[in-house]
């Protein structure tokens, strides 16, 4: 943007500069047009005189310095058979006679300076030379007062460079900043969201256009995925719920201890598969937007306290140390939503951690000034590559070292669908060296806006 608005400035203040010097140029050419009619009509004058009277007459008009020849910025020579006859001149200027005229730089006086005029020169029946010519004095002013005023006429058309620069740069922002706004929203999985059209026909209405198109196509792409996805989700948990009960059956059937073995790790595939499908289908619901809106003033404090004393037997089976650090906070959230993403965030860090744990909240403002409630699950264990974070929080996407444990590799991706139906974001990240866990192991955070 800086580039555009200073490209915009140079370009007006280039565009001024030549129209100055256009009108500068246009004031001259009609100047130097009068002073050609000028030195014209004192020619017709003096040969009008020469006509009735002679030289002698000539002579008389031209000293006198009658009629048009009166003018001061005149000056009159005629030269050839007596002497020179010279008005307004102290030499007669080396010109040749010529049909238009000539510049010339002629001495009106012995004190005077020389200056720059037109001079027309033409040859009486009589043989002699008659030069009649117009000092350009006006020109002269015209130079002057363009010099003199070329500061003010430079600090204008620059300021009004700036300011047009400034102007076109402030409505192409705002306009860009609308359209980037609508496409973070549908990036961060909200396919309602439409750019206003504001029916100006430009360029940008044509942008906008074609991004609600977009829009409206991926929502309708999005959606099929979803309704296939969700609806395979479901149409499986039947034959599961199914092989379920088959294999209970079997349990209460068989006596063999190889073959309760069997069935019974049968049994516990089937209870992770169905698991998997529930929360498959619960996730493509949260991005297909097809959850009620349950949002209310939540105080995730309180939910983080209640889910540490829910998992608090747990980690002491597990011998790990499962501690709360809880500053009041409270955002519109979900209330199931929020706990069961911070359940799946506490489980994992039970699983995969070291045997320390650290669940926290607080309010923290971004660089907008912007205040964000955040949810923080942070281990002291091995952690996750940096390499690795952004591809562990998609579907079905486990780490080698967690293949042997249970799991379906769904619980971040429910956490992420989570914190974008709030308008919040989830990531994983290194704890602080000042940290619980010393700058060891892994903090995931979940962010709500408050």
């Amino acid at each position: 943007m800086l580039r555009l608005v200073t490209a915009i400035f140079v370009l007006q203040l280039v565009s001024s500069a030549l129209v100055i010097l256009f009108l500068r140029g246009q004031m001259l050419d009609v100047v130097r047009l009068d002073r050609e009619r000028q030195v014209a009509d004192v020619r017709d004058d003096l040969l009008a005189a020469y006509y009735d009277g002679g030289r002698e007459e000539l002579a008389e008009f031209i000293t006198a310095r009658r009629g048009s020849a009166a003018d001061p910025a005149v000056f009159v020579a005629l030269i050839g058979k007596g002497p020179p006859v010279l008005s307004n001149l102290v030499r007669v200027p080396a010109l040749a006679p010529a049909n238009r005229p000539q510049q010339v730089v002629v001495r009106r006086g012995p004190d005077q300076p020389p200056s720059e005029g037109l001079a027309l020169v033409g040859q009486l029946p009589d043989g002699e030379r008659l030069i009649v010519g117009v000092v350009s004095l006006t020109e002269r002013r015209i130079n002057v007062a363009f010099a003199s005023t070329a500061e003010l006429t430079i600090a204008v058309a620059v300021l009004m460079a700036l300011l047009s620069a400034v102007v076109v740069g402030f409505v192409i922002s705002r306009r860009t900043h609308l359209i980037a706004e609508t496409a973070a929203e549908l990036a961060s999985g909200n396919f309602g969201a439409r750019v206003p059209i504001e029916g100006t026909g430009d360029g940008f209405d044509h942008l906008r256009q074609q991004l609600n198109l977009m829009a409206e196509r991926i929502g309708e792409l999005v959606g099929q995925l979803s309704a296939v996805s969700g609806a395979l989700a479901h149409d499986l948990r039947s034959p599961v719920t199914r092989l379920s009960a088959a294999i209970d059956l079997a349990l209460a059937r068989v006596d063999e201890p190889r073959a309760i073995e069997a069935l019974q790790a049968a049994r516990a595939d089937a209870d992770a598969l169905r698991a998997m499908l529930e929360t498959a289908l619960e996730i493509s619901l949260i991005e297909g937007g097809a959850v009620e809106d349950r949002r209310q003033t939540l105080d995730l404090a309180a939910v983080a306290e209640d889910l540490v004393e829910l998992y608090d037997p747990l980690a002491e089976q597990s011998e790990v140390r499962l501690e709360a650090r809880l500053e009041p906070v409270t955002a519109p959230a979900d209330r199931e939503l929020v706990s069961r993403a911070l359940a799946n965030l506490i489980d994992n860090a039970l699983k995969y951690g070291g045997d320390a744990v650290v669940v926290s909240t607080r309010c923290v403002p971004d660089a907008d000034g912007a205040l964000w409630a955040e949810i923080a699950v942070e281990d002291n264990g091995p952690g996750i590559p940096p390499a690795d974070r952004a591809r562990v929080v998609e579907r079905f996407v486990r780490l080698d070292d967690a293949r042997t444990r249970p799991g379906g590799g769904l619980g971040l991706a429910m956490v992420a669908a989570v914190a974008r139906l709030h308008g919040g974001s989830f990531g994983l990240g290194d704890p602080a060296a000042d940290g619980p866990s010393g700058g060891k192991g892994l903090v995931a955070t979940l962010r709500l806006p408050v």
